[in-house]
């Protein structure tokens, strides 16, 4: 594990995987994707004002998106109230990829995306 990532994140994120897993269609969802080599995609989002930011662990046709076309996210599982703010999407989603990278067996770290838009750093 990174050194730099809190403890205590990383706790956070591994219970949330536990739950995930422990979740009838969440858990088969994610396994069939993974199993299928698909790359994931965490949207981190806000279903407006003055609600908290979520975040979907999701899939999306890659070979459309490449051609430039705007592919809407297939989203496999939900988790509610994941921060408050929009600055904490780049850590809480590195954590959280880092997170399924190890679960998972990935070979890629999850891409980051912000309201369905892939995420670019300030």
């Amino acid at each position: 594990m990174d050194e730099s990532i809190p403890p205590e994140l990383s706790h956070y994120f591994d219970l949330m995987i536990e739950r995930i897993e422990g979740h009838p269609s969440y858990s088969v969802n994610l396994r069939d994707a993974v199993r299928n080599g698909e790359p994931l995609i965490l949207n981190y989002h806000t279903h407006g004002p003055g609600h908290g930011y979520c975040v979907s662990i999701c899939t999306r046709l890659e070979s459309m998106a490449a051609l430039g076309l705007d592919v809407p996210l297939n989203e496999l599982c939900h988790i509610r109230g994941i921060a408050k703010e929009r600055e904490d999407c780049e850590l809480l989603m590195t954590v959280l990829g880092l997170r399924l990278v190890e679960h998972y067996k990935l070979t890629s770290e999850p891409r980051i995306f912000l309201d369905g838009k892939p995420f670019s750093p300030s």
